[in-house]
């Protein structure tokens, strides 16, 4: 089957690998010219009126820079000898093809070759002989699934996936532990390579050296990705206009999964969900079949003290899951009710993933887990669900994991962010009116409102006036993830962890892997912990390594289940 725009694609894509093509022969005989000088390369290009590989060129020398700073890096003339050579040297290569680029598309084609340009060998060979479009069923560009819960979400994305290597991002560390699950128990493991959200994001703005190998590579697959509709309208519009220019230019196939529906860029055309769609089977996803056609949430009762909710739950039998915002009231609750499971950034995603996969192998018929980030559903569904006020969404995704309507509390000790006021107002309002968490149209007003809402010099960033000034390292910083407001601590769990702490402290440096094994605390936190010792900066690291006690069932948040335990030993 063929979809429309493929000739668009197609033709593109041939243009710009015989661009590439050209420009890798060429930055070969120039580096071949002055050997060990990366930056001279880089000027011998310039040099040549060859601008787009001359920007690409300095990511050799650490990093694509700013057009300001490139411009007086590059405009150093080069050796009078070395650049007749130069000119002598490309009369020998064949004319590059004209391939006609807007501004954006320019910026995304001078990223790649960078990565190229950083690459080992077998990375580039890698991408030069990528398939076209493995993905039967659609052509290169962007498409979309209708949202779906994570019960048929999984396994629609497994059918297009279709055993073929793909990559797969997912916007939480839940999302990910529970595809692992799914792939181990559907042997799907070998076939999909899992990243996050944040990451990718990093990958399409990346302009670090260490950093833009991983863009050549992520277009080597289709992309199934998740999580899209989780960031604000701004954001989204940003990663959208890089995914669109990335597979326009390099014939690149993108599918968003969705959870639920928001208001979506044009760029994106519908996809149907694949016929006879099958459904996983073994243990770890019998929580498939139940996935509920309607989601059902009742609305809040008269606020309550936290410990009044923990005298509930210590008498209820069954599998309860509580959902809260803050590390601090998830401990809390967690020490009022003994036994109980707590999911929180107080762990590092090593140990939550050690937790979670015991719970999944040996299902319990009593537990109640005490999370601030949603377990994914190969830990199997939960009688009920108790979940403080929040976004729509949230609640939406909680419900699908509870085998009774989702209960909305509220609590005097612990308050709703701030940041979260207006979209906590709107869901109560929909629900208040009947209307169901999962219709589309439901969702799709519930964006269209809650964008309305913003400012109009709010809905967008900066970054595509970046991108068409070639401004690499500004968009970087304007899409990095915000870290004001949370520190990673590395923790030694077991000897991997201590391998990466100690690889830490050498380079200064993590991969988004190395994050497994960090917890995440506040900066005042952080500033404490450095003051009491029982954290430690390293080099110029953004990370802490932690020094202090980490306990084995609750983490960093272990001072305030003691705390609460001493509270219940007061009453008692």
């Amino acid at each position: 089957m063929v979809m429309p725009g493929t000739e668009h694609h197609t033709g593109m894509s041939t243009q710009v690998s015989a661009l590439l093509d050209y420009h890798l022969r060429l930055s070969r005989v120039l580096a071949a010219l002055h050997p060990g000088h990366p930056l001279s390369a880089a000027r011998l290009a310039y040099g040549l009126g060859e601008a787009e590989l001359a920007r690409a060129l300095l990511a050799r020398s650490g990093s694509l820079l700013d057009s300001g700073e490139a411009r007086r890096e590059l405009k150093v003339p080069p050796a009078a000898e070395l650049l007749a050579q130069a000119q002598a040297a490309r009369h020998t290569l064949p004319t590059p093809p004209q391939a006609h680029l807007s501004d954006t598309q320019q910026e995304m084609y001078i990223r790649v070759l960078a990565g190229l340009l950083v690459s080992d060998a077998q990375q580039v060979q890698s991408f030069l002989e990528r398939p076209a479009a493995p993905l039967s069923g659609t052509d290169p560009g962007l498409w979309r699934l209708p949202a779906l819960p994570e019960q048929q979400r999984w396994p629609a994305g497994l059918a297009l996936a279709d055993q073929q290597p793909v990559h797969w991002v997912t916007a939480s560390w839940g999302g990910r532990w529970g595809l692992r699950e799914l792939f181990r128990t559907q042997g799907q493991g070998g076939a999909a390579e899992l990243g996050s959200l944040e990451a990718l994001t990093t990958t399409l703005s990346a302009h670090l050296s260490w950093d833009l190998p991983a863009l050549p590579a992520l277009l080597t697959r289709p992309l199934l990705l998740e999580g899209l509709e989780t960031l604000s309208p701004g954001r989204r519009g940003a990663v959208t206009a890089l995914l669109a220019d990335a597979a326009t230019l390099f014939g690149w196939t993108v599918i968003l999964l969705p959870a639920y529906e928001t208001v979506w860029s044009g760029l994106f055309r519908p996809l149907p969900l694949p016929s006879g769609l099958p459904l996983p089977s073994g243990a770890a996803m019998s929580a498939v079949a139940h996935a509920p056609a309607d989601l059902q949430i009742t609305p809040p009762g008269p606020p309550m003290f936290l410990a009044e909710l923990a005298a509930q739950l210590r008498i209820l039998p069954g599998r309860h899951l509580v959902m809260l915002h803050s590390r601090a009231s998830a401990g809390r609750l967690a020490g009022m009710v003994p036994g109980s499971l707590l999911l929180s950034s107080s762990l590092c995603r090593a140990h939550l993933a050690q937790r979670m996969t015991e719970i999944a192998a040996h299902p319990a018929q009593d537990l109640t887990v005490i999370a601030t980030t949603l377990p994914a559903t190969p830990m199997g569904l939960f009688d009920r669900v108790y979940h403080l006020l929040a976004p729509l969404p949230h609640l939406a995704e909680a419900a699908a994991l509870s085998r009774s309507p989702l209960q909305l509390i509220q609590l005097h000790d612990v308050a709703v962010p701030p940041a979260w006021a207006q979209a906590t107002q709107l869901t109560m309002d929909l629900l208040s009116q009947g209307q169901s968490p999962s219709d589309p149209q439901v969702q799709r007003h519930y964006a269209e409102q809650l964008q309305a809402a913003i400012p109009q010099r709010n809905r967008s960033l900066p970054s595509q006036q970046l991108r068409s000034q070639q401004q690499y390292a500004s968009l970087a910083s304007e899409l990095a993830a915000q870290r004001g407001s949370a520190v990673p601590v590395l923790i030694a769990l077991d000897a991997e962890g201590q391998q990466v702490i100690e690889t830490y402290r050498e380079r200064s440096w993590l991969s988004s892997r190395d994050l497994r094994y960090a917890a995440w605390i506040t900066s005042n936190e952080a500033q404490q912990a450095l003051r009491s010792g029982e954290a430690k900066q390293t080099g110029s690291g953004w990370a802490l390594v932690w020094q202090g006690r980490y306990d084995p069932n609750y983490g960093l948040a272990w001072p305030y289940v003691e705390q609460a335990l001493a509270a219940n030993d007061e009453h008692e």
